[in-house]
């Protein structure tokens, strides 16, 4: 019995020992978790915009005359070494065919410079939208549309985009 005794008061205090190199490891590694994950941040530029600056760039488009809703509008920047989202401004219209360009966020605007456009009519919300145009204005290498970064101030950006009815594509057609 007293064996027993010695065994298991052994046994605890072996166990209390383990789980407090357990807990010690484990605080170390969240530790080293976090530690990784604000070095990350850090190098790719996280919490900041690289300092580019960013111009209002607002507008209507307007589809056979009428405002149109749910076009993405797409900036395509036309110098290649302009970095990441920056070379890319887009947004999407309202019910009243009106849009703010962002970049990196929220209605941020663009980088100067110039831009081809394109367009693409989502034909609703959901997942299952198709393009409207069935992809007749998304090539900027064929885009009549061009806009020059900063616009003057104050200035409203209109996109007339005149499609053949019989070229709209319906929801529901593929």
């Amino acid at each position: 019995m007293r064996m027993f005794s010695c065994v298991s008061l052994m046994f605890n205090l072996s166990s209390d020992r383990k789980s407090r190199a357990a807990e010690t490891r484990v605080a170390r590694y969240r530790w080293g978790c976090l530690w990784l994950m604000v070095t990350i941040c850090v190098a790719s530029g996280c919490g900041g915009d690289g300092g580019l600056e960013r111009f209002p760039l607002e507008g209507v488009v307007t589809v056979n005359g009428a405002p149109a809703e749910r076009v993405v509008v797409l900036l395509h920047h036309s110098d290649e070494s302009t970095p990441g989202n920056y070379r890319y401004p887009t947004a999407v219209t309202n019910a009243d065919g009106t849009f703010k360009i962002s970049s990196i966020g929220e209605a941020d605007g663009a980088v100067k410079g110039n831009y081809k456009v394109t367009f693409t009519w989502l034909s609703s919300d959901g997942l299952d939208s198709i393009d409207m145009f069935g992809g007749s204005l998304g090539d900027p290498k064929s885009s009549s549309f061009e806009v020059t970064v900063p616009v003057n101030e104050g200035q409203t950006t209109k996109f007339d985009l005149v499609v053949p009815e019989a070229q709209l594509r319906k929801p529901g057609q593929r």
